[in-house]
This record gives C-alpha cells, structure tokens and sequence, in this order.
C-alpha cells in the first residue's frame, strides 16, 4: 500500500482503497487471533496432534497441549507445504492439514479392501472377531457385525500397539493382529506348536480360559476350580456341552461353541436356574445339571412321550433336559426352575417308576417350611430371606417352598426366621 500515490488519487478512490486496506488488516488480525499456538490446549489441539501424527510429523503425546514439540512438527509441516513457517496453525495451515489427513485416509482406505470399521458386516468381521477373541480383546458372540463391542475391541487392541485408537480396522491394524496370532500360536502349547489358534482348546491358557470354565460350571458341565488353563478336564467338558446342543464334540471352543455357552450361561442366570444359586445341588435330592444317571433316562424318556424331548436319551441332564423340563413345569402350571424337585417328578407320573430316584430323595427330606401365597408378591419377598425359594400347589393350596429338611428342627429355624420377618411360615410334613 505504501507504494500508491495517495496524492494523485481521488478523495473517492483514495477511500475506496482505504476501506480495502482496514479489511485486509482486520481479516489478518482475525486470523492471527484465531490461530492455535504455544499455549494453546482443548480438543482442536489435540485434533491438530492427531492429524500431524498420521502424517508422520509428530511423535509425541496425543495430550491436547499446545507445546514445543507440536510448534516444531507444525514448522516442518508448513515448510514442506511451503506456508509460512510460524509454528501457529491458522485458517491455511488448518485447511491444508485437514486435506493432507483426509488424503491419507482415502489412500488408506483405497490400498486394502480389507479395512473394517462400525457398520462392515460379512466373513472378514466374523474373523476379526475370533482373532480378537483369541487375543482377549474381545469378549461379545461373533456375529459377521462390526458394531460398537468390536469397535472397543479394536480400539484396545490399538491402544495396546501404541496405534492410532480409532476403532478403523485398516492394513496396519490387520498386520499386527495377525502378527500378534502367530506370536500366540508359537507359544501357547508349551513344546508344541496351536493347531486352531482362531480357537480356544487344549493348551491354552488366560483370562479367557477362565470365563470358559466359570461359564461351564454355571451350566453344570465343569465341576473342577477354574484356573484359566485348558486341559483335559475342560475339555471333556466342553465335548458334553458340545454333544448336548448338537454342535461337533471335539472339544475346541470355536467361535459358534463359545456363543452357545455364554448364551446359556446368560440364561441360567436371568432365569435363577443355577446350580449354585437355585438351591439344586447333589444333596438336594433334585436332579440338577450335570447329574448323569438312570433317573435321568427316566425323565428324558417321560420327556420324550409328552413330545418336550427329541434328543437322544443319554441319561446326562444337560441344558436341553433342562430346558425341557422347564417347558413341561410351565405346561403342568409348575415354577419353571428346569430342576426336577419332588413335586416335578410327580407330575412327569415318574413316583413309582425309579424307587432309588427323586422320590426316596425328597423323602429324606420330608419337613417342609411352606409360606402360604397372600398376593403376587409373596414368593419375591420370601426370596429376599430364601433366594432358593420356589412354588408349589397341593391340597394345601399355592404356597411358597421355602426349603425342605431332613431333621425337623432345622425346619423350624427356618420357618421361625421366617416369622421374625413378618411370614405366616409352617413346618409342614409331606
């Protein structure tokens, strides 16, 4: 502007020019005042670092702190994008980083078609998900569907490579994930080599061995400690879930394996049918999971002529028993427990056919503390004393079974803790 000569130009000319001059210069300021620079911190910082990081110009935290070592990698950036090298990013420094990350990311994108993110579905989702599963990453059923577990699932991935955390499954993503396969194939059978290392079987061993193994004994299948380490008693057990549910009995926890047994393990315990937690144990004289025995062949094959069972009788009382046996205690107006107690083998018509069966067992256990059902909420608030706590009808009536004992005493300390609480509990001898 110094260069004109103000002068020689009309009043009207020279005010034209100078209102051009004022908003130039109000436009620099603004730009200048709206730079981000040393000092500087919140989420546009942090974008900045981000973007300047997968661009390869900067190697230090993602902090959103405007420091010395992000003003250096915006210096080289403006100098090999030929802006002025200030060290501030404002509108131009802005766009163009904005232009060079968004190209980085299409040729990303472009390069592979392996690159899975939230929304991809199909086989490559299914398998990255068994890849992640078999690195403990994830944790959900495998379902061919990227959603929002598998996007965490590879943001912890990512977190743990020191990748960029974005949730984006790309090529280099895929490669360390395979790398990190190979890694555990090597190593997970001690002076051997995994066979299925997309699988959980014999010989491995971590946190996810463990779920397994606490999933299997919530179903009755596994009756040792968890341990997190996969031998040959989780094996048989899991060959039993396997034969029972109609899935391949080789005893490797495949992706379809796992899902099943978390979906049933989910089950047992939304519906309190838990052999640890509804009461059903081996000194409870019910047939609980896992029981295998002749007065199991009973009940399928009792099962089995009401049409409720079409398996094999195997005389193992595995989820499909139980299940059937659920379906029948809901037909015969029975609380569906899928544990056959005393009054569940009466009604399959079972009471004369095993006498070494339910029946001796339940008359070992013959003093019953009964609560007479008032309301609805009778058996929900018994259960807040006696979690165990089920129905039953009889000439008595509906009442709520709180517990049966062999000795009459210990029947009556129930039944009088009961009272204490507001209960018109009995003892009664059935």
């Amino acid at each position: 502007m110094n260069k004109w000569n103000w002068q020689k130009l009309s009043s009207g000319a020279a005010m034209r020019l100078l209102s051009v001059a004022l908003t130039l210069a109000v436009i620099n300021f603004a730009e200048q005042a709206l730079a981000l620079g040393r000092g500087n911190s919140g989420p546009q910082v942090t974008s900045v670092q981000r973007c300047l990081q997968k661009l390869g110009y900067y190697n230090g935290p993602i902090n959103g702190n405007f420091g010395p070592l992000t003003e250096n990698a915006v210096k080289k950036f403006q100098q090999a994008k030929k802006i002025s090298a200030i060290g501030q990013v404002g509108p131009q420094t802005q766009r163009s980083l904005q232009a060079a990350c968004q190209s980085k990311q299409s040729r990303g994108n472009t390069s592979t078609s392996n690159v899975l993110k939230v929304g991809s579905r199909g086989s490559a989702v299914t398998q990255l998900q068994k890849y992640l599963r078999t690195l403990g990453y994830f944790n959900g059923p495998v379902t061919g569907y990227f959603g929002q577990e598998t996007q965490q699932a590879v943001i912890r991935f990512q977190q743990s490579k020191k990748l960029q955390a974005d949730g984006v499954a790309g090529g280099n993503t895929l490669k360390l994930i395979r790398a990190s396969l190979a890694s555990k194939s090597n190593n997970a059978v001690v002076g051997g080599v995994d066979n299925y290392p997309n699988a959980w079987n014999e010989g491995d061993a971590g946190s996810q061995v463990l779920q397994l193994q606490r999933n299997l004994a919530k179903l009755g299948y596994f009756q040792a400690t968890p341990t997190g380490n996969f031998g040959s008693v989780t094996k048989d057990a899991v060959v039993r879930f396997q034969r029972d549910n109609g899935l391949t009995a080789n005893g490797i926890v495949d992706g379809q394996t796992w899902t099943a047994i978390a979906t049933n393990a989910n089950y047992v315990n939304v519906n309190n049918v838990n052999v640890n937690n509804s009461g059903c144990s081996p000194t409870s004289g019910f047939i609980c999971l896992g029981e295998n025995s002749p007065r199991v062949v009973a009940v399928q094959q009792s099962l089995r002529q009401k049409g409720l069972f079409n398996r094999d009788i195997t005389g193992y009382y595995g989820t499909e028993t139980r299940d059937a046996v659920a379906q029948f205690q809901q037909t015969a107006r029975l609380n569906p427990t899928g544990v056959v107690d005393f009054q569940t083998w009466q009604a399959l018509g079972l009471t004369n056919s095993n006498p070494t069966g339910v029946q001796n067992s339940a008359v070992e256990n013959r003093y019953v503390v009964i609560v007479p059902i008032r309301d609805a909420n009778t058996l929900d608030q018994v259960r807040q004393f006696v979690p165990q706590a089920f129905t039953m009808r009889s000439n008595l009536g509906e009442y709520v079974n709180a517990g049966a004992f062999r000795d009459r005493s210990e029947a009556e300390k129930r039944s009088s803790q009961l009272r204490d609480r507001g209960f018109d509990a009995r003892v009664e001898y059935f």
